[in-house]
């Protein structure tokens, strides 16, 4: 089998790969300042300095760029939520869960942007996110080490995901964006009284 040409020291599935990086990086640029209509493809590859055919060779369309961003950063939160260690206080699990989503959004108000608020306007991510909350809550919920807390019945869980996303996408996004002056630590208590009362209304 013939070695993979190199070309500068790299093979060419490794210079597409950093290309697609470079466009989710200057997506997430774009996304996470002005919103989802100021991403398009000449934008794009403007701001990457790149041709438009190195756009295609990575996403069909817009679309898959923004559904890209949004990917990456929630599977950046996931990893950080991962880290979780059940307390024997299911209240204290919850708490450090949203203060690691707290910290997340604070280090980088973008991120709250893309994932919280752009799917509330944008027809794309709108579809992208609509079934995200009940996975999350299946990814999340188990490392809490308490099963009273998993809604019994996937009816219950789409209704604690609905309500808990119009509660916590609020709240969260009013705090990144200053309408909700009060500190982290505040904000986090808030934040679990919601998950927890909210968590029991639906078992």
């Amino acid at each position: 089998m013939n070695a993979p040409k190199l070309w500068r020291g790299r093979t060419l599935d490794d210079r597409s790969a950093q290309r697609r990086e470079q466009l989710v990086d200057v997506g997430l640029a774009l996304l996470g300042t002005d919103g989802s209509a100021a991403v398009t493809m000449r934008a794009v590859t403007r701001l990457a300095n790149l041709s438009p055919r190195y756009f295609y060779e990575s996403f069909e369309d817009r679309r898959a760029l923004l559904t890209a961003v949004y990917d990456r950063l929630e599977s950046e939160l996931l990893i950080r939520l991962s880290t979780l260690r059940p307390d024997a206080d299911p209240r204290a699990t919850v708490r450090s869960a949203l203060e690691i989503c707290a910290a997340y959004f604070e280090e980088d108000p973008r991120r709250a942007r893309v994932l919280l608020r752009e799917p509330l306007t944008d027809d794309t991510l709108r579809r992208h996110s609509a079934d995200r909350l009940p996975a999350f809550l299946r990814t999340v919920v188990p490392t809490l080490g308490h099963d009273t807390l998993i809604p019994n019945s996937e009816e219950a869980l789409a209704i604690l995901g609905t309500a808990l996303a119009g509660a916590l996408v609020a709240l969260y996004v009013d705090w990144i964006d200053g309408r909700l002056p009060v500190p982290r630590g505040r904000l986090v208590d808030a934040a679990a009284e919601i998950v927890l009362s909210l968590a029991k209304i639906h078992l």
